[in-house]
């Protein structure tokens, strides 16, 4: 039986591992610089919109996987929410969706394909440590099944498609994972995971967002479900980032405004799983806050590198667009 690979397009942290450790974790101390008064309570108004371009390098001896220009958005609401006791609670609300072009070639035939990855999750303010409520994560993707060239256009990808569902119980204790199939073939499963360890415990569909908000002074930790092994584990930086003055970034601020070339400080990081089998690490490069009562570029992720399935080669996401209320 073929194993499924879940994570060809991962976007936010890295599903390649096969396992980790789930020890514990000191909390993430949170602050909202999502902002442009840093720390500022969630707002009934907040309303952002991220617009990325996502490019691709090919390995060295990959001449049968490419992916065209895609383009990977994010918009950030907030909305009264029902929690798992019942209770309704003013949070955030995060929705992003991937679209990338993906062509396969082998022994002159080609093929290309449109993957995607929309997630859809709800979380309380940092006040609450973005304690998550509820996530739903759909994938259609047109996978890699070796790191070899292939000898027929058959036998270079297989097809999934599936949506995951996770809901949260009230204390953030355990988890309620339903994975439902599409392709390769129907079916449906449901997890109860219980979410051990200490310290701050994120869904992996707002991982990239919570970032922002973590202080930049030493290397930050958490706990989160490996997608691919269905349990808990230790997502750390490999060490704390590092701090640039100067950078170029070229990207536009406002829904009419023409990018321009902007200098900023910025501060990268890799983040992956840890543990014996911890796959590769994404690469993080996110704009500092510029001041506590007028922060112009609100920590935004301005630029991410992640690995493709078998090393085949890395897709690169630059923010083009930035919409802030």
């Amino acid at each position: 039986m073929k194993k499924r690979r879940l994570a060809c397009l991962a976007f936010a942290a890295p599903m390649f591992a096969l396992a980790a450790c789930t020890g514990g974790t000191s909390s993430l101390a949170l602050t909202s610089n999502w902002y442009a008064q840093v720390g500022s309570e969630i707002s009934p108004n907040t309303h952002e919109t991220l617009t990325y371009s996502v490019g691709f390098t090919a390995a060295d001896g990959n001449d049968f996987l490419s992916y065209g220009e895609g383009t990977y958005t994010t918009e950030l609401t907030a909305e009264t929410t029902q929690l798992a006791d019942g209770s309704t609670e003013l949070c955030y609300r995060l929705c992003a969706e991937l679209t990338i072009p993906v062509t396969y070639t082998v022994n002159g035939e080609r093929e290309t394909f449109t993957d995607s990855v929309t997630s859809d999750v709800w979380f309380r303010d940092v006040g609450r440590s973005l304690q998550p409520v509820r996530s739903e994560k759909s994938v259609l993707s047109h996978s890699p099944l070796s790191s070899e060239a292939p000898e027929t256009l058959e036998s270079a990808y297989a097809v999934y498609e599936y949506k995951d569902v996770t809901v949260y119980d009230a204390s953030c204790a355990n988890a309620q994972l339903t994975r439902t199939f599409t392709q390769p073939t129907e079916s449906e499963n449901t997890y109860s995971i219980e979410l051990t360890g200490s310290g701050t415990y994120l869904d992996n569909e707002q991982i990239l967002f919570a970032m922002r908000g973590v202080s930049t002074s030493s290397a930050a930790s958490f706990r989160s479900i490996n997608p691919a092994s269905r349990a808990v584990a230790t997502v750390a930086m490999s060490a704390a980032p590092t701090s640039a003055s100067g950078d170029q970034a070229h990207f536009a601020i406002g829904e009419d405004a023409e990018p321009s070339d902007r200098e900023l400080t910025t501060y990268s990081f890799s983040l992956g799983y840890t543990g014996s089998n911890p796959g590769q690490p994404q690469t993080l490069t996110y704009a500092a806050v510029t001041s506590a009562n007028d922060n112009t570029y609100r920590s935004v992720l301005l630029e991410m590198e992640v690995p493709v399935l078998y090393s085949l080669g890395t897709l690169r996401y630059q923010l083009t667009r930035a919409i802030f209320s």
